[in-house]
């Protein structure tokens, strides 16, 4: 995730930090994305996310995660459907990873993708280690 419109959270950090030195037992397992129409600004360019985020700017939907593959060892590419009935309309501009605990582990803000009705979109989120 070296794209600077990109960012592991704090939060997701620190979890890392402790369970690595033992500190504690166990990760919240990554379950859902989060998405919003809130990361850009008023010239329509991409706000970059803050790794201090706990929340999107403006969260419009929540999908579960479909599948996870692994490219390569240190990748884990989510990736999760908008069925085609949900957020007609919308200009999605943010996404989130997000914990079963709810936590934002990682955001991608990106320029404004729009979601038409009756059309599903499936992403896909690489999480880089």
């Amino acid at each position: 995730m070296s794209n600077t419109n990109t960012v592991i959270t704090n939060w997701r950090r620190e979890q890392l930090c402790q369970i690595t030195s033992g500190a504690i037992d166990s990760l919240a397992p990554i379950c859902e994305v989060a998405f919003g129409d809130g990361a850009l600004d008023e010239n329509g360019e991409v706000i970059p996310p803050s790794a201090s985020q706990t929340a999107l700017l403006h969260e419009i939907g929540r999908y579960g995660i479909d599948k996870v593959e692994y490219p390569i060892s240190t990748t884990a590419r989510y990736t999760v459907t908008i069925p085609a009935a949900d957020l007609a309309g919308a200009q999605i501009s943010e996404a989130a990873l997000v914990d079963s605990e709810g936590n934002l582990c990682a955001i991608r803000n990106m320029l404004a993708k729009g979601k038409d009705e009756g059309v599903a979109f499936i992403f896909t989120f690489d999480d880089e280690f």
